[in-house]
């Protein structure tokens, strides 16, 4: 017996479904399959009752389960504790959050945690979901709308947002203004941005795009538009003039991991962050446990 059996075996169990269990894994379902029937023919019994809408324990796959769960947890602990030097810790991230929040948190957690090595990686939002279902991250910061049910949400926090406009402006004159937005389509700043202005004046402005969130304010502080970012970001900055507005003053960001992954650095970021943000902001804060 395998541990690999043992996960896709767990996988099929509190999915209900071979189909969805390979989906989840990014296996083929023959692949699941024959790992679930090796598994059976190596216990000779049979771990799950196949029906129309998927399929369900027998009370010996229920049994398997309880110390499967724990065999797994297990690993994760013995693993966690024997990576020392060579522990990494990969965050995935928006460019915005990369450019506002994550320096002070990786700087915290850096004084708690100096071994773990860490790497971060900016990218839109489904290309940083696909990282860490494929394992090639171990945490990302991502809007609600792209949590799935086979991923653990443990982390949230509302990030204040402000419109930046050149210095002096007025909110009456604000829409004039081309929009400076990033050259991502999905961005959720430059979708509300365009929403806003589309609510005021019915008409969007010319869109001037930009690839880093220095540039953007540095545009705004020049006079060349107007953008939508993180209040965070024009904290000090007296070329600026900042605005916020009834439907856009904050959006929820979510700290999402695997649910298979038991990795103990995530959590020691996670609990690097809470303070972090109380004693910086003092932001409400939560944490959600997806089961």
């Amino acid at each position: 017996m395998e541990s690999l059996e043992l996960r896709i075996f767990k996988e099929v169990a509190y999915t209900g479904s071979i189909t969805g269990a390979a989906a989840n894994l990014n296996y083929v379902q023959s692949n699941v399959t024959a790992h679930i029937k090796r598994l059976e023919e190596e216990l000779g019994t049979t771990l799950f009752a196949r029906h129309g809408k998927g399929v369900t324990l027998t009370e010996d796959g229920e049994k398997l389960l309880y110390y499967a769960d724990a065999v797994l947890e297990l690993l994760e602990r013995a693993v966690s504790e024997l990576r020392k030097a060579s522990t990494k810790l990969k965050i995935g991230t928006t460019q915005t959050l990369a450019a506002t929040r994550l320096p002070r948190w990786l700087a915290d957690y850096q004084k708690q945690h100096p071994d773990v090595a860490c790497s971060c990686v900016t990218d839109r939002q489904d290309r940083l979901i696909s990282l860490l279902e494929k394992g090639e991250a171990d945490c990302v910061f991502v809007e609600p709308q792209y949590l799935k049910p086979h991923l653990k949400s443990i982390f949230s926090f509302k990030e204040m947002l402000s419109i930046l406009a050149p210095a002096g402006s007025t909110l009456e004159d604000i829409c004039r203004y081309p929009l400076i937005v990033n050259t991502i389509e999905t961005c959720p700043y430059r979708r509300m941005l365009q929403n806003w202005v589309l609510s005021q004046i019915h008409s969007i402005p010319a869109l001037i795009e930009l690839d880093t969130v220095e540039a953007i304010s540095h545009a705004v502080a020049l006079g060349t538009g107007i953008s939508l970012l993180p209040t965070a970001v024009t904290a000090g900055n007296r070329k600026l003039s900042t605005f916020q507005v009834s439907g856009i003053d904050e959006l929820t960001i979510y700290m999402v991991t695997s649910c298979n992954s038991q990795k103990k650095e995530v959590y020691q970021f996670r609990d690097v962050i809470i303070p972090s943000q109380m004693r910086n902001d003092g932001m409400k804060t939560g944490i959600y446990e997806v089961l």
